[in-house]
């Protein structure tokens, strides 16, 4: 299993990372570990509630499949992939599923559960991460993208949601030593660093964008990102499904992403998911993240 972990370098006094509960009928929070976590569903399917994708299925968990409903489930530690069609009634055993009533699983390997040093975990719905810098008492801007995650994205591009039209923003881009690598004050709300700013594989990064309203009121938020390495860019492109590819493939990448901190790539993912499947409320809140 591969783990990687972010060394951030941070000029702030606190990072502040607020957990939002969604409730997991199928796996509670005090219940065993995961064997399986759902990646697709469609129509009715019930355990001790409603069935979401992303949602936990605890070792010997019974889900019931309704007449016409569709249930993928993908098993953590072996990545095969079960595909049920109801009506059917299933016991998720440590070894593999058993199906008390109705038809047998199509099975098959996941493409990304069956990558090269690849181990797919549950994922958890958190808000956006900020820094709050000392000192100064000021409102948030939302950062829209790099803010406590790793990027794919060479160069990347800032992105911030705007206080208000006509407004500057200054801009300031530093490394994990504090010095300054760049800055400008521009006023739309993007940005892409010059050529001239070249930023190193493997290596953390703070940005800061900050504003000032006519009536003196001050805007400012920050956010941290690491360049990914080469070798991480090379898996995440093997591992990477096609477009057309079923939408159980995309949430088994997208999870892996996701707990590779590609949090921003993750996320692109999470909100073509939510597209396609409106009404799950996990992608949902994973999508608005």
């Amino acid at each position: 299993m591969v783990r990687l972990s972010l060394g951030w370098g941070l000029r702030a006094l606190h990072l502040i990372v607020m957990p939002v509960a969604l409730s997991t009928p199928v796996a509670a929070a005090a219940a065993a570990p995961a064997v399986a976590i759902v990646t697709d569903v469609l129509g009715k399917v019930t355990g001790q509630g409603p069935v979401t994708i992303l949602a936990e299925i605890a070792a010997d968990a019974r889900l019931q499949v309704e007449p016409g409903a569709r249930l993928v489930a993908l098993y953590l530690k072996s990545g095969d992939e079960y595909i049920f069609s109801g009506p059917s009634k299933i016991q998720f055993q440590v070894g593999g599923p058993n199906v008390l009533s109705g038809a047998k699983p199509q099975k098959r390997a996941s493409p990304v559960g069956h990558g090269e040093n690849v181990t797919i975990r549950p994922v958890r719905v958190t808000q956006a991460a900020y820094v709050m810098r000392s000192g100064r008492t000021a409102a948030r801007i939302k950062l829209l993208s790099l803010s406590g995650t790793r990027t794919l994205e060479s160069p990347p591009e800032f992105r911030w949601q705007a206080i208000e039209p006509g407004m500057k923003y200054r801009f300031e881009l530093t490394d994990d030593a504090g010095r300054s690598l760049y800055d400008s004050e521009l006023e739309s709300t993007s940005l892409k660093l010059p050529a001239s700013v070249a930023l190193k594989e493997g290596a953390s990064y703070t940005w800061e964008v900050s504003a000032r309203t006519p009536d003196n009121r001050r805007y400012v938020s920050a956010g941290d990102f690491t360049i990914a390495t080469a070798d991480l860019r090379a898996q995440a492109q093997a591992l990477r499904p096609a477009p057309s590819a079923p939408v159980s493939d995309r949430v088994a990448y997208a999870a892996w992403l996701d707990q590779m901190e590609l949090r921003d790539e993750a996320r692109k993912y999470w909100r073509a998911l939510s597209k396609e499947r409106p009404e799950d409320g996990k992608l949902r809140a994973l999508a608005a993240e």
